[in-house]
Parts: C-alpha cells; structure tokens; sequence
C-alpha cells in the first residue's frame, strides 16, 4: 500500500516527507520529485538522505567587540543533542566559565586579549560542518552487542563516552561511537581523582540510559577508567568512605 493512501486512511495529509532509499529500491513510496542531494533539519540536527548521515551547521557571528551574552548566543546555537562535539563545546564552556569568573556584565565588551581567544575559536567552527555522523549504528546482522564505556577527567572539564561493539556472522567486529557526556569542572578547587570519579558517575548514568533506549539484547557492559584511586573507591563500601566519595560511590 502506498505511504499516502494509508495516511489518508488515518485522516492525515501528507505535505513533506523525505527518505534515504533511491527511487528504484522505493517502488513501494513512489515519490513526487526525487533529489540526488536532500538535506533535512530533523530535531535540530541536520540529515543528509543520500549518504543517511547527520551534519552540523556553524553560524558563526564576528564582531568587531564581543559581550558574554554574545557568547552564550554562540554557544547556545550549537545544538549536538549526542555528544558528538564535546571536546569543540567544552572549549566555549570554559570559555564561559572564565568569563563568569571575570565577573563582567552581560553587555560589556571583553578586554581585547579575551575577546581574541573567543574570536580564534569561533573562527574554527565552520569545520564542524565538514563532519558527518553515520545515522544508521547497526548495519550488519549481529549475533554479539558490547557496550564499552570510558571516563576520563582533567583539571577543567570531565566526560564519559560510549561505544557500540557488534560481531557479525562472519565474525567481522565494528565499533560504533554511540554519545558522550561532558561538564565543566567546579570553580571550587577539586582534586583529578575526585573529578575522576565524578566522570564514572556520569558514565554509570549515560550508559544507563544508552541501555534503555536500545531496547536491544546486550551481550556484556564493559566501563573503563585508568584511575586507580576511583577504582578503587568504587571497589570499597560506601559507609567506609567519606560523605563527597562515599554518595557517588553509592551511586555507581
């Protein structure tokens, strides 16, 4: 039954509508027009039907004297509901972070070496459209899924990151970048190890979620983190550690 006739049969009109198949394997969707190269904003992000990948669009505002709201407008513009572009948007982040610590009103202009930093990095934006991320993370048919998670902190940001593994049939294995969560660290002084196990925290919770949208049978959960002193943190009771390690231990 054609796409359409069955909309009208729910009471829908079809306007718009787009999809990655060619027109010879879409006997079934007989399209209107068809164009080799069709770009889709869905739900913020940008998809490409030909090649079925997401993409980025950089709007990138040079000013002869930038404020803090202008750079929160910038920031605020790059939407990467994945993770994707986390070591780009943690940049500005603590960007921001310094701009808060320098205490400046929202329309004064930064002082000029500040606002040079600013404008060499939003120079290097338009790249983030020369990125393309698969749509499609399970092309293959597979009889093994791993999820293999990694947490890493430095004295400025924390992140946590997921990977998909599958094996397939012919015992062929393909690792798929899934998404990534990052913050910014406190203004508060706060040690690498207790940072590091805020990134375990944030990669118990990520992965967590990861598994409830798969919806998906998953062989093993693998989380890695190269901190000794988080792991074993994590390896001790909650009760024997102090409040700070012993509430997010408890978590993990």
């Amino acid at each position: 039954m054609e796409l359409k006739k069955l909309l009208q049969r729910g009471g829908m009109m079809l306007h718009k509508w787009c999809t990655n198949l060619s027109p010879t394997n879409a006997k079934e969707f007989p399209l209107d027009r068809y164009s080799e190269e069709i770009q889709v904003k869905t739900l913020g992000m940008i998809w490409n039907s030909v090649s079925d990948t997401f993409t980025y669009k950089a709007n990138v505002s040079l000013n002869l004297g930038y404020t803090k709201r202008d750079v929160l407008s910038q920031i605020a513009r790059i939407y990467d509901p994945f993770g994707f572009l986390g070591p780009v948007i943690s940049k500005a982040k603590i960007f921001m972070q310094q701009l808060w610590l320098l205490k400046l009103d929202w329309y004064e202009i930064l002082p000029p070496d500040i606002s040079q930093q600013w404008e060499n990095l939003i120079k290097t934006l338009p790249n983030l459209e020369k990125i393309k991320v698969p749509r499609c993370f399970l092309k293959i048919s597979a009889i093994g899924l791993v999820l293999h998670g990694f947490a890493d902190a430095s004295s400025k940001a924390y992140g946590a990151v997921v990977y998909m593994q599958t094996v397939s049939i012919t015992e062929e294995s393909n690792c798929q970048l899934l998404c990534s969560k990052l913050r910014v660290a406190p203004t508060k002084v706060v040690t690498i190890p207790r940072l590091e196990l805020c990134a375990c925290l944030l990669l118990s919770k990520l992965t967590r979620r990861v598994i409830s949208a798969l919806k998906m049978q998953i062989e093993s959960v693998q989380l890695w983190s190269y901190s000794t002193i988080a792991l074993a943190w994590i390896n001790t009771p909650p009760n024997l550690l102090k409040t700070f390690v012993g509430n997010r231990v408890s978590h993990i």
